[in-house]
C-alpha cells in the first residue's frame, strides 16, 4: 500500500482499496488507472475469426449483400450499428434488421433469415443471439446464406452449423476474456475486417458504441470490457455521431460521461424502443448524418421512454403484491402485463426481495418470462433443471428470457420455489453482506477524496463503486424529494455534505435534525446545472450504534 501512496501520489483510501482489488503493485495500479488500448487482445484470438473476415472481405469484393440481425436490446443495437458503420466504411454492401420484441420475440429464426433473403442476403452476420438457434441456421443454409454468428450467451447442448460462431462462451473459443458483451464480439469482428482491408482501419473511433452496449449489458467492467469502457467513455463526451449526441441531449448527460449515466439515463431511453416501440428507430438513430432527424428520433426514444416509466411502475406495483413464501428459492410472479417491461420489473423484485425473480407476462398468445438473479447464482442453471417445463430458454448467469405454456406457469412457480440448494444460500448469505472497501477519513477534503476515487471508475460489476463507513454523521437538515428519496446534509468531522438515500424516504422518521448515526455510503460526484459536488449514497444507516459490515 505505502509504494502506492509513493509511486503514485495517491492517499491513504485509494491506494487500500486498489490493495483490496488485487491491484497491490505500481505497475498494475498504473495499467489499472490508466489502460491502454495496447492491452485489448488480437481479433484473431478467436478461432474461427479467420473464416469471419475472409468470408466477409471476399462478399464486400464480390459485392455481395451482407445482412446483419441484431437484437432489440442496447447490446444488440450498439452491436448492429459497430457492423454497419465498420464495414460501410470500406465499401460493404450491407443492411439490416432487428426484431420486434413481441411480434418476432428473441433471437435468430427461421422468420428472420426468411426476410434477410428478401433483403439479397449471401452473408447473415447474427449479433447478440444465434448460439442456441438451430432451426435457423438450417434454414439459412437450405437459402444458401452463410451465417456468422457473433454472440456472449450461453451455449446449449446443439451448436448452430455456421460459417463461423465467434461466442466466447465456447469451449474452444480460444479468447482469453469469457465475459464479454455482444458488442464487443461484434467489434472484434469488425477489427479483424479492417486490418484485413488494404484501407487498414483500426476502428478505434467505434469505441463509444462499444463502451456504450458494454456497460449497459453490465458484464464484469474488468480485463478488455474495462480497456474497452475507460476509453469509450472517456471520449464520449466529444462524440461527432449526430445521434449519439442528440440522445445524450436528452438524457442531461454532458461531457464527462459515466457509467452511471450509460445505465440509469442513456440506456433506458434505447432499451425502450426495443421494449414498447420498435429498435429500428434506434439504429436509424445511430447511423443518421442529419442532425436534424437525429434529434427527431432522440427525441422519440425521449418520449417512449416516459412512456414506459408509466407502464412499468404500474406492473411493478402488481407484481410486488405477489409477495413469495419466505421459503421460495426462485420467485416466479405472473399476470397479464406488457411483456416489454417485465426485465426491469425482475430486477426490481430482486432488489426487494432478495432472490433470483422471474416475472411472466401472459397474453392471448401465451407467456413469456424475464429472469434476473443475484451475483452468485447461475439463473440459466436454475431454469435447466426445470426445463421440461418450458418450451425455451436462454441468456446468462444473472439474465434470462423463457417461453412458456400458459399451464405451466404455476407448475414452474412451484419447481422453482424448491430449486436453489446450497449454491443460493451462499449466493444470497453473499448479497445480504455489507462490504465495506475502507473507512471514511474525515481528515481529508471530501471533494479531493471523490475525484481521486472517481479514478478508479469505470463502476460496475466486477468493479463496483467503493463502500466507505461513515462513522458519527450528523444531521443537518433533509428533505424528502419527489415522496421517494431522502436528502440530508450531514456533518462529518468539520465538513459537511450532502447525503442522498435512494427509494428510503421513511428514513426521514429516524434522521432528523441533529441526530447522529453511522452509515455505509458511497461517495460520489454529484454533477448538476454546473456545479460539481461531493455527495455520500447511503447504502445502510443505523441510528443505534455501529453499522454491521462484512
Amino acid at each position: 500500500m505505502e509504494a502506492l501512496q509513493e509511486g503514485l501520489g495517491l492517499i491513504p483510501v485509494t491506494a487500500q482499496i486498489l490493495v483490496c482489488r488485487g491491484i497491490d503493485s505500481v505497475c498494475a495500479a498504473q495499467s489499472f488507472l490508466d489502460p491502454s488500448l495496447d492491452e485489448l487482445h488480437s481479433p484473431f484470438s478467436f478461432v474461427q475469426m479467420e473464416p469471419a473476415v475472409e468470408r466477409l472481405l471476399a462478399a464486400i469484393e464480390r459485392g455481395e449483400r451482407i445482412v446483419v440481425h441484431g437484437d432489440y436490446d442496447v447490446d444488440g443495437i450498439t452491436g448492429t450499428v459497430v457492423l454497419l458503420l465498420a464495414l460501410r466504411a470500406i465499401g460493404a454492401d450491407i443492411d439490416y434488421l432487428v426484431p420486434h420484441r413481441v411480434d418476432d420475440g428473441y433471437g435468430l429464426k427461421s422468420r428472420g433469415v426468411n426476410r434477410a433473403h428478401k433483403k439479397g442476403a449471401k452473408v447473415l452476420i447474427a449479433v447478440d443471439c444465434g448460439t442456441t438457434d438451430c432451426v435457423a441456421a438450417a434454414r439459412a443454409r437450405e437459402l444458401g446464406i452463410d451465417l456468422i454468428i457473433v454472440d456472449h450467451h450461453e451455449p446449449g447442448d446443439e451448436i448452430p452449423q455456421a460459417t463461423a460462431i465467434l461466442n466466447p462462451r465456447l469451449p474452444d473459443a480460444g479468447y482469453p476474456e469469457h465475459d464479454m458483451a455482444a458488442v464487443g464480439v461484434a467489434f472484434k469482428l469488425a477489427r479483424g475486417v479492417l486490418e484485413r482491408h488494404p484501407r487498414g482501419l483500426r476502428g478505434t473511433t467505434l469505441l463509444k458504441l462499444v463502451a456504450l452496449g458494454t456497460v449497459a449489458d453490465m458484464v464484469p467492467l474488468t480485463g478488455e470490457n474495462r480497456v474497452i469502457a475507460y476509453h469509450g467513455l472517456q471520449t464520449m463526451g466529444e462524440t461527432v455521431n449526430p445521434g449519439l449526441r442528440a440522445l445524450m441531449d436528452f438524457s442531461g448527460v454532458r461531457r464527462r460521461i459515466t457509467s452511471t449515466d450509460i445505465g440509469f439515463r442513456i440506456a433506458p431511453r434505447i432499451n425502450a424502443v426495443g421494449r414498447i416501440g420498435h429498435p429500428k428507430d434506434a439504429v436509424e438513430m445511430f447511423l443518421a448524418d442529419d442532425p436534424g432527424e437525429a434529434r427527431r428520433l432522440a427525441e422519440l426514444l425521449h418520449k417512449t421512454n416516459a412512456k414506459r416509466k408509466k407502464i412499468q411502475d404500474k406492473v411493478i406495483e402488481e407484481a410486488l403484491k405477489q409477495k413469495p413464501r419466505d421459503t421460495a428459492s426462485v420467485v416466479v410472479v405472473a399476470g397479464e402485463w406488457n411483456r416489454g417491461v417485465i426485465g426491469i420489473v425482475a430486477a426490481r423484485l430482486v432488489q426487494e426481495w432478495g432472490k433470483p425473480a422471474v416475472v411472466i407476462a401472459i397474453d392471448e398468445t401465451g407467456a413469456v418470462g424475464s429472469a434476473r438473479s443475484i451475483p452468485g447464482f447461475d439463473i440459466v442453471g436454475a431454469l435447466r433443471k426445470v426445463s421440461n417445463l418450458l418450451e425455451e430458454f436462454g441468456g446468462h448467469p444473472q439474465a434470462a428470457g423463457v417461453t412458456i405454456r400458459s399451464e405451466n406457469v404455476e407448475p414452474l412457480r412451484e419447481a422453482l420455489a424448491l430449486t436453489g440448494g446450497k449454491e443460493l444460500e451462499l449466493a444470497m448469505q453473499q448479497s445480504a453482506e455489507i462490504i465495506c472497501d475502507a473507512e471514511l477519513d474525515f481528515e481529508t477534503s471530501l471533494s479531493y477524496l471523490a475525484r481521486e476515487l472517481e479514478r478508479l471508475g469505470p463502476f460496475g460489476i466486477g468493479n463496483p463503486q467503493p463502500r466507505l463507513l461513515c462513522r458519527d454523521l450528523r444531521v443537518e437538515s433533509q428533505r424528502v424529494i419527489k415522496d421517494q428519496h431522502l436528502k440530508l446534509r450531514v456533518a462529518c468531522g468539520e465538513q459537511s455534505v450532502d447525503a442522498i438515500a435512494w427509494r428510503r424516504s421513511k428514513l426521514a422518521e429516524d434522521l432528523t435534525e441533529g441526530v447522529r448515526f453511522d452509515a455505509v455510503a458511497e461517495l460520489t460526484i454529484n454533477r448538476w446545472r454546473g456545479r460539481s459536488d461531493p455527495q455520500l449514497e447511503l447504502i445502510e444507516v443505523n441510528v443505534d450504534g455501529p453499522v454491521t459490515i462484512a
